[in-house]
This record gives structure tokens, C-alpha cells and sequence, in this order.
């Protein structure tokens, strides 16, 4: 067999990496604000996985106990849709929960 043939059969044989949507999601928190009378929206961008509306999360937080929320809605650049997948940048709206509970760098995961 030759060079060729022999590398080409190893370069064929890679496996193919698993796909982002197979993955828990995740999503690491940019900035946190409040809407008056809606709740707090948490913003970043999804690193893996798929969210939908009215899925139940738990937010882990550096040094303190994880929470667990309600995604109440999700928004893309001012519209409001009914899931987001990794690589969508995104807001999380969440009732009940307050701006202080949640901080930049907290990790969103299902």
C-alpha cells in the first residue's frame, strides 16, 4: 500500500466531532439588567446546546449556592423567539429572580 493511500485512509478515519446541540446548554452571563414590571434579563452568547422557552435552568454562582429559574421568555436583537441553539447571542427573562442574585460570569445551564 502505498504513502499516499495509507494517509489518506488515516485522514478519512477521524471521527467527526460531537454537534454543539447534543451538548447540555450553556451560557455564560455578560450583563444582567431589570425591566420594570418583566424581570431580570440575563445576556451572552449560547456556548452549547438548545433552550426553550419555559425551561427550567440552574445558574451556578461563584461561591454561592446555584439557583434554579424559569425562562420566562428569550430574545434576539428585539424579537422574541421560542428557542435559541449555540452561537446565538441572547437575553434570558426570568421573574421572580433578582439583578443582585445573578452577576457577570455566572454560568446558565439545563
Amino acid at each position: 500500500m502505498g504513502l499516499f493511500k495509507r494517509r489518506s485512509q488515516e485522514l478519512f478515519s477521524i471521527p467527526e466531532p460531537a454537534a454543539p446541540q447534543s451538548a447540555g446548554f450553556r451560557l455564560v452571563v455578560s450583563d444582567v439588567f431589570v425591566i420594570a414590571q418583566r424581570g431580570t434579563v440575563v445576556t451572552g452568547t449560547v456556548e452549547a446546546g438548545v433552550l426553550a422557552m419555559g425551561a427550567r435552568v440552574t445558574i451556578e454562582r461563584a461561591g454561592r449556592p446555584p439557583l434554579t429559574a424559569e425562562v420566562a421568555a428569550i430574545e434576539m436583537v428585539r424579537r422574541t423567539v421560542r428557542s435559541a441553539a449555540a452561537g446565538d447571542s441572547i437575553g434570558l427573562l426570568f421573574k421572580g429572580l433578582a439583578r443582585g442574585e445573578v452577576t457577570a460570569g455566572d454560568v446558565v445551564r439545563t
